[in-house]
């Protein structure tokens, strides 16, 4: 039987095609992938969902649409899931529930494995559902290490998603914010820094800051490549 990786991705749109280019890269370093053949066969899923920043989610409408998309990607047979889409993993339950037994990758696992172990204080961008949520918040104090999360970046991080959105990566207002938000992360004398939103994973770009960037959707890229690997039985 074949192994494929099925994408549950499109959340939002702009999000898709850099996942799935470090999925590609992911196989490249992982394990020296260079021709077609080598690369795993995947089920992509733009899925459209009702969500705007700022504004309060449906949570039965986006249960509905969740999995829906799980669904699909069950029919397809894949033999994983990923979620590029930190605020999804608020429905990581009811994702799994749908998903008939087939591996589910939790996208705040694999972001807390990434984290250097010398650090003790990490800030935290991703949208007011997933901190409300608070999976990263927990796993970080399981840890034994504390997560900053302020109202002047939650506000900071809302206005830019909802830029990102109607703008793109490469406008320059976007661009400025990005900037300005991680001059306040700075200011918090945060050690680390978790990108948990995947509309704002593309921004980065360098970091002339003292603390260090771990950017959730390249550690969930890099997680789903290993676990495929393991599942065509390679250790």
């Amino acid at each position: 039987m074949t192994v494929s990786i099925g994408v549950l991705a499109g959340m939002g749109p702009r999000s898709t095609a850099p996942f799935v280019d470090m999925l590609v890269t992911d196989c490249q370093i992982g394990y020296g992938a260079k021709y077609d053949l080598d690369f795993p066969k995947m089920h992509i899923i733009s899925l459209p969902t009702p969500f705007w920043p700022g504004k309060k989610i449906n949570d039965d409408a986006m249960i509905a649409a969740l999995q829906q998309g799980i669904a699909e990607l069950v029919k397809a047979k894949v033999s994983l899931i990923t979620v590029p889409c930190n605020l999804a993993h608020c429905y990581f339950n009811e994702m799994k529930a749908a998903s008939c037994g087939i591996p589910l990758l939790h996208i705040a696992d694999s972001a807390l494995e990434s984290l250097p172990t010398e650090v003790t204080k990490i800030a935290i961008l991703a949208t007011e559902p997933t901190l409300e949520a608070g999976f990263y918040q927990a796993r970080i104090k399981a840890s034994g290490r504390k997560s900053i999360d302020t109202q002047r970046l939650r506000e900071m991080t809302t206005l830019l998603i909802g830029r990102v959105k109607t703008k793109g990566f490469h406008d320059p207002d976007v661009q400025a914010e990005w900037q300005s938000l991680l001059a306040e992360v700075e200011t918090q004398q945060a050690e680390a820094l978790l990108i948990a939103c995947t509309d704002l994973s593309p921004l980065i770009n360098g970091n002339p800051y003292s603390f260090v960037i771990v950017d959730t959707a390249a550690s969930l890229s890099k997680a789903t490549i290993q676990n495929f690997r393991r599942l065509c039985g390679y250790s």
